[in-house]
C-alpha cells in the first residue's frame, strides 16, 4: 500500500480527534467567537452573545461586575510581572460543592461559560439508577484510604461523576510571595460552599509547607485552560487509588468542568476500585519513578508479580513503544503496508497488556493508513472498529453522526 508523505506527514498528530467528537462538547464546539485571549471555542457556549470582560479586586465593586462569581474577585500581583495579575475567582454553587479558579482575569473572563455546563454527559447515567451505591471508602492497609466495590459493576459503567473544585495556573505559586500565595488558595478554598470535601483529602508531598498546596501536589490532574496549563483537582476522584492495570479510568469532556470514572472491566464485590495516575505503558521502573510524584511505592499485582512475569511485561510495553516510532518512520518513508502491520503488532501486543484505552487509537491510525491510501472501504471499517471500541469501553455514545465526523477528519 503506497501512500504521499505529504499527507501522511500530518494525519498522526490528528488521531485521538474522536473522543473530541462527544456529545459533552459539540453544543460547546458549535459557535466560534473572537474574545480578548485565544480560548478553545470549546469553552463558548451559545447563551452569551459577547465576550465578558476581566476584571479583578479593583474594578469589581457590585455584584453585577464579578457575575457568574459568587464572591469578589482577590488578586495579587507577579513579582517579576507587575501586569500580570493571580486571582481567586469562586462560584460556590457550581457542581458537587463550588469551583475556585487561581487564574488570570484575562482566562477567567474567556472561560467563564464553561459554568453553564451541567455535566449531564456524566450523570445522565445515575437518573433513575435503581443499581445501588456502588462502593464504600475504606481502610486500606499501607494506602490510607481506598474505594471498594459493594456491588458487582459492569464493564463501562459509570462509577462516579465529579466536578472540579479547584483550578489553579501552573504558574501562580512560583509567580508571588510564598505566604501570599498560600492565603489566597487558602481564600479559594474558604470559599468554596464545603471546604471539607478539599481539606480531607490526603495529603503526602514532602516538598509541601502548607497543606492545601500539599492537597494539590498528592492530588490535582493537569487542565488546559486558556492554552494555559492549570492544576485541576476534582475531590471525588481523588480518592481512587493507582494500580497499573486499573479496573477504571477518567472520561473527561473538553468543554465541561465534570468529569466521570468509568469501569474498564466488570468489578467484583469486595474489589478495590483503582485508577492510574501515571501514563499507561511505563515498564515497571519508569513507573515507579514517576509515581514518586506522589511518594510512593506501587504494591499492585502487576508490579509485585514474579520477576519473569514482570521482565515478560516490560519486555512487551518497550516493544509497544518500538513499534510506535518505527510506524512513525514507515509514514515518513511512504510506506503505508508497512505502517499498518507495525500498528497491528503493537495493537496485539496492547491487547496482551490489557492496555484498553490504546486500543481505539490504534485502529484509528490503521484507518487513516487505508483512508490516504484510497482505500476507503478499508479505512472505514477500522474507522467504525475504532467507534465501537470507544462505545464498547464507555467514551462514547453510539450515535449514527460520530462515524461521517471521524471520516470527515480524514480528508
Amino acid at each position: 500500500m503506497c501512500t504521499r508523505a505529504g499527507s501522511f506527514a500530518r494525519f498522526l498528530p490528528a488521531v485521538g480527534l474522536l473522543l473530541f467528537l462527544s456529545p459533552g462538547s459539540e453544543s460547546h464546539n458549535s459557535v466560534a467567537r473572537q474574545c480578548s485571549s485565544n480560548v478553545p471555542t470549546a469553552l463558548h457556549s451559545q447563551a452569551h452573545p459577547g465576550c465578558p470582560h476581566p476584571v479583578d479586586a479593583s474594578t469589581a465593586r457590585e455584584p453585577i461586575d464579578w457575575s457568574p462569581w459568587t464572591h469578589p474577585p482577590e488578586c495579587l500581583e507577579a513579582e517579576l510581572s507587575p501586569t500580570t495579575k493571580y486571582c481567586v475567582f469562586t462560584n460556590s454553587q457550581h457542581g458537587n460543592g463550588g469551583v475556585s479558579f487561581i487564574t488570570t482575569p484575562e482566562i477567567a473572563a474567556d472561560s467563564a461559560d464553561i459554568l453553564n455546563d451541567s455535566g449531564y454527559t456524566h450523570t445522565k447515567s445515575f437518573i433513575n439508577n435503581t443499581a445501588g451505591v456502588a462502593y464504600e471508602i475504606r481502610d486500606i492497609p499501607r494506602k490510607g484510604k481506598g474505594l471498594i466495590a459493594m456491588r458487582r459493576i459492569k464493564r463501562a459503567e459509570v462509577i462516579v461523576a465529579d466536578w472540579a473544585a479547584l483550578i489553579v495556573n501552573i504558574n501562580f505559586p512560583t509567580s508571588v510571595r510564598r505566604a501570599q500565595g498560600y492565603r489566597l488558595l487558602h481564600r479559594a478554598t474558604d470559599q468554596l460552599s464545603d471546604p471539607d470535601t478539599v481539606l480531607e483529602l490526603a495529603h503526602r508531598s514532602s516538598i509541601s509547607s502548607d497543606i492545601i498546596e500539599d492537597i494539590l501536589r498528592t492530588n490535582a490532574f493537569s487542565y488546559t485552560l486558556g492554552e494555559e496549563s492549570h492544576m485541576a483537582l476534582y475531590p471525588q476522584v481523588s480518592r481512587f487509588n493507582h494500580a497499573c492495570r486499573p479496573n477504571a479510568f477518567i472520561r473527561f469532556t473538553p468543554s465541561s468542568l465534570a468529569v466521570s470514572v468509568v469501569a474498564s472491566r466488570d468489578i467484583e464485590v469486595g474489589e478495590e476500585l483503582s485508577i492510574t495516575y501515571v501514563p499507561l505503558g511505563k515498564t515497571r521502573e519508569e513507573r515507579q519513578e514517576a509515581l514518586q510524584k506522589w511518594g510512593f511505592n506501587c504494591t499492585c499485582s502487576l508490579c509485585t508479580a514474579s520477576k519473569a512475569e514482570i521482565a515478560a511485561s516490560d519486555y512487551r510495553r518497550t516493544k509497544i513503544k518500538t513499534l510506535r516510532q518505527e510506524v512513525m518512520e514507515a509514514v515518513e518513508a511512504w510506506d503505508g503496508r508497512k505502517a499498518v502491520k507495525l500498528t497491528l503488532e503493537a495493537l496485539e501486543l496492547m491487547q496482551e497488556e490489557e492496555l484498553a484505552p490504546l486500543y481505539s487509537s490504534q485502529y484509528e491510525i490503521i484507518a487513516r493508513l487505508y483512508w490516504k491510501a484510497g482505500d476507503k472501504k478499508t479505512g472505514t471499517k477500522y474507522a467504525q472498529m475504532s467507534i465501537d471500541t470507544l462505545v464498547d469501553q464507555g467514551y462514547l455514545e453510539d450515535r449514527s453522526e460520530t462515524l461521517p465526523a471521524l471520516l470527515q477528519s480524514f480528508d
